[in-house]
């Protein structure tokens, strides 16, 4: 996981951004211990923060249920990112946290089919003031 802190203009605060990759075995195990292992990182940092990802698992699994303890996800209903030709999943995410200081202005997959193997999900957030 890359993790970056972003200073905002108030001097008081700071953003904490994340981006990740989980594993892609079968197996969910590992998927579960660092969905854990993120969840405990962003309760440390004491700010709002935008965890993104290719997460290959899907809502209602064990690890997205794991991270829905903590973070929100940008949409509510599936979107649908992989296969990248005719997308019937989603995968990859765009979450926040707390809940309370994100308002979502738009979440959508990119119709772009050649950058990568799965379809790229934009999310537009506003950070709301304390």
């Amino acid at each position: 996981m890359l993790a970056v802190e972003v200073k905002l203009p108030d001097p008081d605060e700071s953003l904490l951004l994340l981006a990740t990759h989980f594993d892609h075995r079968r197996d969910h195990k590992e998927r579960v211990l660092s969905a854990g292992a993120v969840n405990e990182l962003v309760a440390m940092a004491d700010r709002p923060a935008i965890l993104a990802g290719d997460l290959n698992d899907v809502i209602g699994s064990q690890p997205l249920d794991t991270l829905d303890r903590v973070w929100t996800r940008s949409n509510a209903e599936p979107l649908p990112t992989i296969p990248v030709t005719q997308p019937n999943r989603q995968i990859d995410f765009v979450l926040v946290h707390p809940a309370s200081r994100w308002k979502v202005i738009e979440t959508r997959v990119l119709d772009e089919a050649v950058a990568s193997d799965h379809r790229a999900i934009l999310a537009v957030l506003e950070l709301q003031p304390r």
